[in-house]
């Protein structure tokens, strides 16, 4: 393809991620953690992004069709899922605003066109429907064919007050145990759906990624926890309305839409396959995540802030990892993070200072000009 012809290309994606990126921005609950420096492992991670994804896409499209990749990222237990879709196109974009101040000579229309080629290809294929976003589904992200669905929903059974109030309390201590080992970031897991079931109901089903220990090479504090992954189903009548974010983020009306649930089935993907895990397997889980969490907090308070900025960025970093992993490339690549953010650019970009007022209605990132 011309360079003319990336331009035209590019600017009509940056359009698209604009439009939903600029609304879900906006719309996320603001977090600052009096433990972790996130703002700066954010920034730091994005620039590696903008200066190192381009040639490991590279990789990942050489052993494998974006269109594959999506493809086969549509099954339960998988991470190359919408958040982390999203992470790749905008990690990159965020670096590129960050290094446009520092040095705009980096910034290649051909560079970015090779990131933003590749996350609309992976993301039509991996939503199943020719679109970018869950946006243009009306928040609906329906990655699991209907064979799948029916393969998840096989295993519900009914919800009472008792079970729900169990349900609720175990779920919670899986998520909070994930917060806190992607280093105060909500995205170790995330929802796909509403689904609907044959018989009427409704589902949102759930992954848990990585519980217990991985590449995060601080996860050893994890090593306890029974299950690495783990995919719940989660089943409702039509009394409440449901939507799930490009965020995998479910989203009801009511607002409190657990209270709701009727159904309930959980599977561990750790086989390589659907193993069903009964409430006493899941109760088990969470007890040891919470241990694992309170280890987790001693370490990270052990923890030097640079050591800190180090784990965090890594988290966003390898945002692409997962697809990398399915193309079967992920051990051709370095995840070293950081390793290219220049010297003198590190201590400014990870001063303690309050990030700076953003004019709402902007967009995020700008289009290319004409050469």
């Amino acid at each position: 393809m011309s360079e003319a012809g990336q331009r035209q290309r590019v600017n009509a994606l940056l359009a698209e991620v604009n439009r939903v990126s600029k609304v879900l921005v906006h719309e996320r609950t603001a977090y600052s953690s009096q433990l972790i420096p996130v703002q700066q492992y954010v920034v730091v991670s994005c620039i590696e992004a903008f200066l190192r994804y381009p040639e490991a896409i590279g990789a990942i499209t050489a052993a494998m069709p974006p269109e594959e990749v999506g493809a086969r990222a549509r099954r339960p237990g998988c991470q190359a899922d919408s958040v982390f879709l999203w992470g790749v196109a905008n990690f990159f974009l965020i670096g590129r605003n960050v290094m446009a101040m520092v040095d705009p000579s980096l910034d290649a229309v051909g560079r970015t066109h090779t990131v933003l080629d590749f996350w609309a290809r992976t993301s039509q294929t991996y939503r199943g429907s020719g679109l970018l976003h869950a946006a243009d589904a009306g928040n609906r992200i329906e990655a699991f064919d209907p064979a799948t669905v029916e393969a998840l929903a096989a295993g519900l059974t009914p919800v009472d007050d008792d079970r729900r109030a169990d349900l609720r309390r175990h779920l919670s201590t899986l998520v909070s145990h994930l917060f806190l080992l992607y280093f105060d970031t909500r995205v170790g897991h995330g929802d796909t759906g509403p689904y609907r079931l044959a018989d009427g109901r409704q589902v949102v089903v759930r992954d848990f990624f990585r519980l217990g220990r991985s590449d995060f090479w601080w996860s050893d504090v994890a090593g306890g926890v029974p299950h690495s992954g783990l995919t719940a189903v989660l089943a409702f009548d039509d009394d409440v309305d449901l939507t799930v974010t490009d965020y995998g983020t479910t989203v009801g009306d009511p607002e409190d839409y657990l209270e709701h649930l009727v159904g309930f089935a959980l599977w561990t993907t750790d086989g390589g396959g659907l193993d069903p895990v009964d409430d006493a397997g899941l109760a088990a889980t969470a007890d040891a995540a919470r241990a694992a969490q309170k280890a987790h907090y001693r370490a990270i308070v052990g923890m030097d802030r640079d050591e800190q900025i180090a784990c965090g960025a890594y988290v966003y970093f390898t945002f692409l990892r997962p697809f990398a992993e399915i193309a079967g490339v992920a051990g051709d690549i370095d995840w070293t993070c950081p390793r290219d953010t220049p010297a003198d650019l590190y201590p400014l970009v990870t001063a303690d200072v309050e990030p700076p007022e953003r004019d709402t209605d902007a967009d995020l990132y700008a289009p290319y000009g004409e050469a």
